[in-house]
């Protein structure tokens, strides 16, 4: 099994480097293929920026404002447990959450984390309204950014290849590119979300797919090369999959 597996990736990547070679870089900057790039490289980026100055002062200055939007006892009142959550939210509208308490609070605790904010439910909508307002801000920006970046680059590409002698430079890097993109693809967001969703659904089926990944060659050293998977993972509170 672990064979055809490995056979089955170094098809792909023998497809992607025989691609790559035939159109060179400047044709697989399509349009389409540059706003997936933008978007994804947003994602990324927003994911390992945002956190460098969530907790600085003005950033916590602005949360504090946000959560005295929330001024009725129920929202300051600090909670210290999951049970506390349950009071506090009981008799209201929120009492439908009661039955996640055990898992909201572990999250109001990390998502207050080195805010030095108390853990209150103001506290917590505050941080959340705070967090996708500032994070959809910070994607759309660098989406922009990336983008005509990118079609920057299309557009000197197109004059530079109409020079005979830079055709043959088009092509390694079309090669380089088409590998590189195969990877993020298949490694970075395929295996990666195949190995959360094991994750979530059983760590007994976990432990199956780890001995199957643990008996390839190609796979196993993707897997372990996963440094996208790894950050993503890490985005969701989750880890991949550990190999015997």
């Amino acid at each position: 099994m672990g064979i055809i597996i490995d056979i089955v990736i170094g098809a792909i990547f023998l497809v992607a480097l025989i691609v790559g070679v035939a159109m060179g870089l400047c044709k697989q900057f399509s349009r389409p293929l540059v706003g997936i790039v933008a978007l994804a490289g947003a994602i990324f980026l927003t994911g390992l920026i945002y956190p460098l100055f969530a907790v600085t002062s003005p950033m916590i200055s602005f949360v504090t404002a946000v959560s005295g939007w929330f001024k009725p006892e129920m929202y300051t009142t600090v909670i210290a447990d999951a049970e506390g959550l349950r009071q506090t939210m009981s008799g209201s509208y929120l009492t439908i959450l009661n039955g996640l308490a055990d898992k909201m609070f572990p999250y109001m605790e990390r998502i207050l984390a080195n805010t030095g904010l108390e853990i209150t439910l103001g506290n917590f909508f505050g941080k959340i309204i705070v967090n996708v307002l500032i994070e959809f801000v910070l994607w759309l920006t660098l989406y922009l950014s990336i983008k005509y970046l990118l079609f920057g680059i299309r557009y000197l590409l197109k004059k530079i290849t109409s020079v005979v002698v830079f055709k043959s430079i088009d092509k390694v890097f079309g090669l380089i590119w088409s590998v590189v993109l195969t990877y993020i693809i298949v490694v970075g967001v395929v295996l990666t979300a195949v190995e959360l969703v094991i994750n979530l659904i059983s760590p007994d089926l976990g432990n199956t797919v780890a001995s199957l990944i643990g008996g390839t060659t190609l796979l196993k050293f993707f897997h372990s090369t996963n440094i996208l998977g790894s950050f993503l993972a890490g985005l969701f509170g989750q880890t991949l999959l550990v190999l015997p």
